[in-house]
């Protein structure tokens, strides 16, 4: 039992804001805080690995990345594509004839560890957490977890077996003071265009995140953007409809991801 004056006289007392990954971010107030989770929520192939990934890559923070949606090749093959701004398929090409090249990109991302379990339990999330202890003497700053439906929850049925990872996900967080990155699905052909509302997302998991993120891409001509609505955010403006978002420039051959210079209307409601 502590009091809050207590509290925040340490030097990690949670809520602490991790670097922003983009511009548009920061400005919207898309910000990952440990102890807290956020939760990024999209149908399949909308972008939430790429995100994610972009994330974990631009924080530049000691990050545990359990892949159980992607093999490590792949994972291999998309950070170098990423880094490197050429598309996956060079990457796979590099990986197979220059590995000394496609190393040295892959090193730039020596702040990431990676766990490529398909189906983790909670208690393998909590093994290489405290692996990770173990090796480098703290806890990981960032955790990303992609994603929630891969966690093995016997004994449940499917909705009520994530929601109770979510608890769980909850206490990892606060234990380790890490900032957990849950990946979700939202359902499929449910209304919103380019971002899907709150309500969209699968099993009623939303109510434990500090902060739930839906996603989607629109095509402009012949640019791609990765739009990001803040459905909830308890440390900053949020709209459950998911009209209101932020725009990134997305290649997806590459998988890059980037601001974009032009201001659409949607982002004005953020003070841009």
């Amino acid at each position: 039992m502590r009091t809050l004056k207590r509290s925040i006289s340490k030097a990690e007392v949670g809520g602490e804001p991790l670097p922003p990954a983009f511009a548009a971010f920061e400005r919207a107030g898309i910000i990952l805080r440990r102890a807290e989770i956020t939760m990024i929520a999209g149908t399949p192939g909308a972008g939430k690995s790429s995100v994610a990934l972009a994330i974990a890559a631009k924080a530049k923070v000691p990050t545990l990345y359990f892949s159980a949606d992607t093999n490590a090749h792949t994972m291999a093959m998309r950070l170098v594509a990423m880094s490197g701004r050429m598309t996956q398929t060079a990457a796979e090409q590099m990986l197979k004839r220059e590995p000394q090249q496609a190393e040295e990109i892959l090193t730039l991302n020596n702040h990431l560890f990676w766990s490529f379990e398909s189906t983790p339990t909670l208690k393998d999330l909590d093994d290489e957490v405290s692996a990770f202890e173990t090796v480098w003497g703290k806890s990981p700053v960032l955790i990303v977890v992609d994603n929630l439906m891969d966690i093995a929850m016997d004994g449940h049925e499917e909705f009520q077996g994530m929601r109770a990872a979510m608890k769980e996900l909850k206490y990892l967080a606060r234990d380790t003071n890490s900032a957990v990155l849950v990946l979700h699905h939202t359902k499929e052909g449910f209304e919103g265009y380019p971002c899907q509302p709150r309500s969209a997302i699968q099993g009623l998991v939303n109510q434990i995140p500090a902060m739930v993120l839906t996603i989607g891409q629109m095509k402009q001509g012949d640019e791609t953007y990765l739009c990001v609505a803040p459905v909830k955010n308890r440390y900053g403006r949020a709209d459950q409809t998911g009209n209101n978002y932020v725009s990134l420039a997305f290649n997806p051959d590459s998988m890059y991801l980037d601001d974009v210079q032009i201001k659409y209307a949607q982002e004005t409601i953020y003070g841009n």
